[in-house]
Order: C-alpha cells, then sequence, then structure tokens
C-alpha cells in the first residue's frame, strides 16, 4: 500500500493526530511503541484509526454518547480491529463521530464536530463516522475503519472527497462493534485510494488476491424520478461527471430500475427500519434527562410518535424480495449514483437552527439508505472539487455478494478525474 500515512512512522502518526481537533476521541499510545517495532505482514507499520463503536482491548467502546460513561474498558479487540492488527497495522487511536451512530451530518455536541474550512466557512464533513474521514482526509492515516447503517460511512467519505466502502451485509464480522441498528449494521472501510479499500476488503473478509477476470462493467445510472429531490448543484456534478467518463470511453446508459421506486415509497410509508431498532435499543434514555444529545433526543421522540402509529413491519417483510429483485434488475451492472441529495451544509446554518439540522439530516441519508435496504456493496469514489471547492463524487453500487466487483469498477473509473491539486479544504 502506499499513500498518505503509509510513510511515516506510527509514533509520527500519532504526534499528528494529536495535533488535530475534533477527530479523535481518544488515542492508543501503547500500540503505536510497542506493536510496530519489528511488525511483519501486509500492512507492516502502517498506522491506522478506528471509529470508537469498535472495541479495542484496554479502552472504552464510547459511541461518542454519555449512556457509556461507566462501561468497562474492552477486554479484546473487535474482530476486525484483530484481522487488521493481525496484518501488521498499527492502531494509533480511536476516531469521533455522531452520538450512537445515529446522524448523517457528523454533528456531535459533546466531544466536538469535525468540519472542512471552504472559502472562510466550516462545512460538516458527515456522519456519523466524521473522525474515520477526517482522519484519512488529513492523511493521518492511510485508512480507518467504519460503521455503515444508513450511509454513516459513505456519506462522510462523499463530503470529506475520499474513497469509501460499505459491502455485503454479513461479509466481514461484526462481533465487538457497538450496534445501531443490528438488520442494516455493516462495518464499513474508509481509506486514502480505492486500492487500500480492496487490500483491506481481502483482509478483512479473509480472501486470496483476486485473480483478474475477463469483466468489462456495464455502469447504469437510475431514472431521473428517483433523483428528482437532489440539490440543483449535485445534479450538475453528477451529470459532469458522467460526462468525463464517457468522454474516457466507458458506456453508462440511463433505465428504469423498479424496485428503486418501490423501495423508496415503502421507506416513507412506514418507520424507518433504523429508526424502529434505534428506539428499542435507546428510546428508554429518553426519560434520563440530560443524558442524549438534542439531536438524538428529537429523533428517538419523533420514532417514538411515529411507532405509535405505524411500524416497521412491512419494510422487514419486504426486504428479501426487493434484495432478490434488485439483482434480478441490475444484473451483473453497476450502479452509478450521487451518495446524497445535498453538499455538506456550513456548521453554523445547523448548530443555529435545530429545524434545518434535523431536515438535512434526513435528505443526506436518503440515497444511501435505499442501498442498505437492497444490501447492495457501495463505493464512494472522489472525482475531484467543482469552481466552488466542493468535494464531488460518485457512488457505485452493485447486488449483494459482488463486493469485490464493485471494488473493481470503482478502480477502473477512480483515476478518470483526479482531485484538483489546489487543496482548498482542511480538516479542523
Amino acid at each position: 500500500m502506499t499513500g498518505p500515512g503509509e510513510h511515516r512512522t506510527p509514533e509520527n502518526a500519532l504526534a499528528q493526530a494529536q495535533q488535530t481537533q475534533n477527530v479523535f476521541l481518544q488515542f492508543t499510545p501503547a500500540r503505536a511503541a510497542i506493536d510496530a517495532p519489528g511488525r511483519g505482514g501486509e500492512l507492516a507499520g502502517v498506522p491506522f484509526a478506528v471509529k470508537d463503536v469498535f472495541d479495542v482491548r484496554g479502552t472504552r467502546t464510547s459511541a461518542a454518547s454519555q449512556i457509556f460513561d461507566r462501561r468497562p474498558s474492552a477486554r479484546r479487540d473487535a474482530e476486525v480491529v484483530r484481522r487488521i492488527s493481525a496484518a501488521g497495522a498499527v492502531l494509533i487511536g480511536k476516531t469521533t463521530m455522531s452520538e450512537l451512530a445515529y446522524s448523517g451530518l457528523g454533528v456531535n455536541e459533546r466531544f466536538g464536530t469535525p468540519t472542512l474550512t471552504r472559502g472562510g466557512r466550516q462545512y460538516l464533513i458527515g456522519g456519523s463516522s466524521s473522525g474515520s474521514a477526517a482522519a484519512v482526509r488529513a492523511g493521518v492515516v492511510a485508512f480507518a475503519l467504519a460503521s455503515d447503517t444508513s450511509g454513516s460511512g459513505r456519506i462522510p467519505a462523499a463530503w470529506a472527497g475520499v474513497p469509501g466502502f460499505r459491502p455485503s451485509l454479513g461479509r466481514y464480522p461484526s462481533a465487538g462493534m457497538t450496534s445501531l441498528a443490528p438488520t442494516l449494521d455493516s462495518v464499513a472501510v474508509i481509506a486514502a485510494s480505492v486500492a487500500h479499500l480492496e487490500t483491506i476488503d481481502r483482509i478483512l473478509a479473509r480472501e486470496s488476491p483476486a485473480v483478474p477476470e475477463p469483466w468489462t462493467p456495464a455502469f447504469v445510472i437510475p431514472h431521473d424520478e428517483y433523483l428528482a429531490r437532489c440539490d440543483r448543484h449535485v445534479l450538475e456534478r453528477f451529470h459532469a461527471d458522467l460526462a468525463c467518463l464517457r468522454g474516457k470511453g466507458h458506456r453508462i446508459v440511463q433505465r428504469r430500475i423498479e424496485v428503486l421506486d418501490t423501495v423508496q415509497r415503502l421507506h416513507r410509508q412506514h418507520v424507518p427500519i433504523v429508526e424502529s431498532e434505534a428506539f428499542a435499543a435507546f428510546g428508554a434514555y429518553l426519560e434520563q434527562p440530560n443524558l442524549l444529545s438534542s439531536p438524538v433526543r428529537r429523533r428517538l421522540q419523533r420514532s417514538r410518535t411515529r411507532l405509535q402509529e405505524f411500524g416497521s413491519t412491512a419494510l422487514y417483510e419486504a426486504m428479501p424480495s426487493l434484495r432478490h429483485q434488485f439483482g434480478q434488475e441490475l444484473g451483473s451492472a453497476v450502479l452509478l449514483s450521487p451518495a446524497a441529495e445535498i453538499d455538506a451544509p456550513a456548521y453554523v446554518d445547523i448548530r443555529d437552527s435545530p429545524e434545518l439540522h434535523d431536515e438535512m439530516n434526513s435528505r443526506a441519508l436518503t440515497l444511501t439508505m435505499m442501498l442498505s435496504y437492497l444490501d447492495s456493496p457501495s463505493v464512494i469514489i472522489p472525482t475531484g472539487d467543482d469552481f466552488a471547492g466542493r468535494p464531488s463524487s460518485l457512488q457505485l453500487s452493485g447486488r449483494a455478494g459482488q463486493d469485490r466487483r464493485v471494488l473493481s469498477a470503482a478502480q477502473l473509473l477512480a483515476p478518470a478525474r483526479a482531485r484538483s491539486p489546489r487543496e482548498s479544504t482542511s480538516p479542523q
């Protein structure tokens, strides 16, 4: 692996990490000092970070919430942390996040909110895996482990302008990961390049190096109505990226994928699964004043109200057939779409308006959530900055189990447009 974070010692990466603001919740200097010397393996000496939903022996897994303030320190590493460490990588710390992994914006009132500065304003980096994306964006680490339920890994990757990957459910072990909504929770990876994602995917899935296969991916974009709620700038960049790819000789066709309409309709008509399961796990804490942050409290209260009249049963019952239909309709093709309907909001706007915060959070999660229901392995690839310095990205998605092919397609497209050498943003 070559890229940001590899050509430094874990001690140097740790020192840089300690200079960042609102990116790390805990540091693991003992691992940087003890694990690194003489460490062999494919990732020998490569510094990495993990979102603070993963157990790391000797540290408390906080999920960035007061709920877990009295949780004892973990006695062993989460299985994904163990596998990465066994390959020689060295953990330097645990990254911040939205409280309980329950937001697509990345705001955390208690521990601080990572932002990107652009044009003199601070913009959100997205969530819930905000710190993991910020650590990779800053070049502190080559990769970071994240989680993704409704888009928690993909949204911050997209808004930070770095690659990110949510695999098919069950591809990576979840033992030792604090859960939000078990039906949809997945380990995810945010990294400096798609090549990094492929390496980490192989290690976590315990697969041998891929043998090149004679496969030319077919690319499909969804019908216009599916993307109708996207902001104008998002659609403009999406179509500019498609034009660039077509100019490179890639064949991209547009066709209606009926199951996307169905899952959107069901999502709007019923209580989303993540809301139902998050309320089951954490709703009781509403009775304890000042324990939950304001955004989490509002979201759980809305779920409680909706669950009194509606439920999620129809979504649970429909998911197997929806996933089968998606596989039938998409086949071996790769779906291209934006990661989110909106650009990253300015932090001050969200901070000063609870109504805007909640609206933007809902909109940020919509497109990624649909693909979570369909168990679609999805990769975020950065495609450059627009004239205003806003990171642009594409989301590549396939049917369940096609993880390697989706990653291979992402590797094919990733070099098509590089990030502008003008670096207009930096993590705060």
